[in-house]
């Protein structure tokens, strides 16, 4: 791992931990709690992942995966970063998926508009969204297509369920995946 000279201490200090110290900060428990709705999901989760239903049942997926994703506040607690795995590092080797995804997502709480403007980038692509509660639903809307939404229909200290849906102009709702993660 790199290291870099410490001037404070006069010790070399591993690069990494200089990044991560920066990162995570000192909580300032910017986010009220009534919009802290994140904080259920921090720490690190495992999870199955569906999609592909055949014939659009849900209980039929084509492709089961097991993933990983890992919930953290950063910038001094004013934000929620995660880590979206899936494959799962376990296994990637034994099921690798050329459609697989090591995503990162980082969400602010905007004390404005009371939401959170998140940012998901992974490999091929960014993702901006502007996550809402509506009805106990923690919905985020995909700003470049609004009928595009994530969203965490259950969600508590142990266990949450995830989708990726579209809603269709006659205000049906695909599911085109989903994630039904346990805490580890």
């Amino acid at each position: 791992m790199p290291e870099e000279f410490d001037a404070g201490t006069g010790k070399a200090k591993n690069i990494m931990d200089s990044f991560i110290e920066a990162l995570y900060g000192r909580s300032e428990e910017t986010i009220p709690e009534e919009y802290d709705w994140f904080a259920p999901l921090l720490g690190d989760w495992e999870f199955d992942y569906k999609d592909k239903f055949i014939d659009g049942d849900r209980s039929r997926p084509q492709r089961q995966l097991k993933g990983e994703w890992i919930f953290r506040r950063v910038l001094n607690g004013i934000g929620i970063e995660d880590m979206f795995i899936c494959p799962s590092r376990a296994t990637r080797e034994t099921s690798p998926q050329p459609d697989g995804e090591y995503g990162v997502g980082l969400r602010i709480y905007n004390s404005k508009t009371h939401c959170y403007d998140m940012v998901y980038a992974c490999k091929s692509k960014f993702t901006n969204l502007c996550f809402t509660m509506e009805n106990g639903i923690l919905t985020g809307t995909v700003l470049e297509n609004p009928n595009r939404k994530w969203r965490f229909v259950e969600r508590n200290e142990n266990t949450f369920h995830w989708q990726n849906i579209t809603i269709q102009e006659n205000g049906d709702i695909i599911v085109n995946c989903e994630a039904f993660g346990k805490r580890k």
